[in-house]
């Protein structure tokens, strides 16, 4: 075992409470320099100069954050990484590489084996801010687990999906049992779905000529993947529909205008990018129609909870997802984000429902993420619906820098959402 892997501190027995960092790089020297500039920081860190000797520390301590160079002699970095990942799946990954190894980064991204990326040689002051902002999220990350499983544990049953989805799913998405004819018949027998879809085919988002008056004809015009996302928001709100108390500061058409709009904006957004593609762009339409499902669920199950966390987070000007965390002990993303896995929604929905405020450490599905953050916080800015209800997060400027917006086209997104 390597001398450089030891604590930097002794440990006390306010330790427990501190981050623990383990930085990989078989480079010693690079090693020295990291403990120097952490050496005043509160933080229990182990150096290795091996995955190997990575490894050992990972299966002796719980490490919070993992720092790892990419080049590295036997096992390199990406191979490390993601051996972290499949081990300790909860534990946040950070490389350290220069730009010869960009492709293989890359490669770690899309895979998921990494979450973020600091180039060699690095700044101090950035590499000194980038842990820190890391850490902080991924504690936010833990009290939001710990919260969520308490929130679950205090409701007896989840509403199951309705049948109907899955019914018109498995026509729309096995080639064997494609039929417009039978999705035809399964929608004509929902009034309210009938409307939603002759709505929207009939909608300027959709730019049809000629009046759509059948249900044949708007299932040709929205396309198999827009119904599919129309008739699931549609199930999943009526699946979480309360008949209780009114709750101030909640009103529930301005919750839907705020979801359209948020569909509508995220869709274009795709289509306007340099990823473009129709299936990317339909995804960003239904994440954006269902991502703060979280809200009706905390509406439904807990809403003298909610109706504090609304009057909180509007009386302060607070974040309505920091104050969740207070009042909740997890928030309305990860709620949301539950209740999709226990319903079996595609994974780009889940990561989407959970990661819409906080898309840092989202690597999979990155577009529609990003997508869907952008235009939740777009939607608010423009005042279409649910305003009062969620004050959303600061902008992550990397998503933001995906879509290379000018003032025309946020003007253009403005007018176009407003016509739902």
């Amino acid at each position: 075992m390597s001398d450089e892997k030891i604590t930097q501190k002794p440990v006390t027995d306010g330790d427990s409470e501190m981050p623990c960092l383990l930085f990989v790089d078989d480079e010693k020297p690079i090693l020295k320099s990291l403990r120097r500039l952490f050496a005043f920081e509160k933080w229990k860190m182990y150096f290795a100069s091996s995955a190997a000797e990575g490894l050992e520390v990972l299966a002796q301590v719980p490490v919070d954050l993992v720092v790892s160079d990419v080049r590295m002699p036997v096992m390199d970095g990406i191979a490390f990484l993601s051996e972290v990942k499949k081990r300790y799946p909860k534990t946040v990954r950070i490389f350290l590489s220069g730009y010869a190894d960009k492709k293989a980064v890359l490669r770690a991204f899309v895979e998921g084996s990494v979450q973020q990326f600091i180039a060699k040689p690095w700044e101090n002051d950035e590499l000194s801010m980038t842990i820190k902002h890391v850490l902080k999220q991924a504690e936010q990350q833990k009290q939001k687990e710990k919260g969520l499983q308490e929130f679950i544990n205090s409701f007896k049953s989840i509403p199951p999906m309705p049948k109907t989805y899955f019914e018109v799913k498995k026509y729309l998405s096995d080639p064997k049992h494609f039929s417009l004819d039978k999705v035809k018949e399964f929608v004509e027998k929902d009034i309210s779905l009938t409307a939603d879809l002759i709505r929207w085919a009939n909608s300027a988002f959709f730019a049809q000529r000629c009046p759509v008056e059948s249900v044949k004809r708007a299932l040709v015009v929205l396309g198999s993947d827009i119904v599919e996302g129309i008739i699931l928001s549609n199930s999943v709100f009526n699946a979480l529909a309360t008949q209780g108390r009114p709750v101030p500061g909640f009103n529930r058409e301005d919750f839907y205008s705020h979801s359209l709009s948020c569909a509508i904006i995220a869709k274009r957004l795709i289509q306007h990018s340099k990823f473009n593609s129709g299936t990317l762009s339909d995804q960003a339409f239904t994440a954006g129609l269902l991502h703060d499902i979280g809200k009706l669920v905390e509406l439904r199950f807990m809403s003298e909870k909610f109706e504090q966390v609304l009057e909180l987070a509007h009386e302060e000007g607070r974040d309505f997802s920091c104050v969740e965390l207070q009042v909740i002990g997890t928030s309305h993303g990860e709620i949301g984000a539950c209740l999709a896995e226990w319903w079996s929604m595609p994974s780009f929905l889940i990561n989407a429902i959970r990661s819409h405020h906080t898309p840092l450490f989202r690597n999979a599905d990155k577009e529609v993420v990003s997508a869907v953050h952008v235009a939740d916080i777009l939607s608010h800015q423009f005042k279409l619906g649910d305003v009062r209800a969620s004050l959303p997060l600061n902008m992550d400027m990397e998503s933001w820098a995906l879509f290379d917006l000018s003032k025309m086209d946020l003007q253009a997104l403005q007018e176009e959402a407003a016509q739902i």
